[in-house]
């Protein structure tokens, strides 16, 4: 019998109203709680998406967090007073300071926002670049749905290629 994990979900971005990020995300946390009834799930929740998610499954725990041009300040006291295994962030942006002994996940969609960025503003061009830099650079594990998507981290970023697993997105 495996060792029972406990696993963090970054659900900042849950259900259709945030669109791809919502709907991976949403999907992502449906199947997991059909498939898995051992480990532990710690989903952290924007507080705007409260009632939209309410596990099936009683392994899975709910946390609201606020989400804001704060939050990768704020959330590591958070993530780190759940003594996870596994913390896995579904998108930007991810923390800026996130330690923890848990193993990181990054799942990163595309990097549409580094090759035609669609902030007008200076310092948040700055401000992502900063972030997606330490993230890929800090995880265990980058997560994306396409080779296409791994190539194009590999071009950019010089990190071990075999961090990166393409993992194909399945049919809703």
């Amino acid at each position: 019998m495996a060792e029972i994990r406990k696993i963090g979900i970054d659900a900042r971005f849950f259900g259709p109203k945030d669109k791809g990020f919502g709907r991976y995300v949403q999907n992502l946390l449906l199947n997991l709680e059909k498939i898995d009834k051992e480990n532990l799930y710690v989903v952290f929740l924007n507080k705007k998406r409260a009632e939209e998610y309410t596990s099936q499954n009683p392994n899975f725990k709910k946390i609201l967090i606020g989400h804001n041009i704060l939050w990768p300040f704020k959330i590591d006291k958070k993530i780190n007073k759940e003594n996870l295994d596994v913390m896995h962030f579904t998108c930007l942006p991810s923390p800026i300071f996130y330690k923890s002994r848990a193993k990181t996940i990054f799942t990163v969609h595309d990097l549409t926002w580094k090759n035609t960025p669609p902030f007008k503003s200076f310092l948040k061009r700055i401000f992502y670049n900063l972030v997606f830099s330490r993230a890929i650079k800090n995880v265990q594990i980058i997560i994306t749905n396409s080779q296409y998507v791994k190539n194009d981290i590999l071009k950019i970023y010089k990190i071990n290629p075999e961090k990166i697993k393409v993992i194909y997105e399945g049919i809703n």
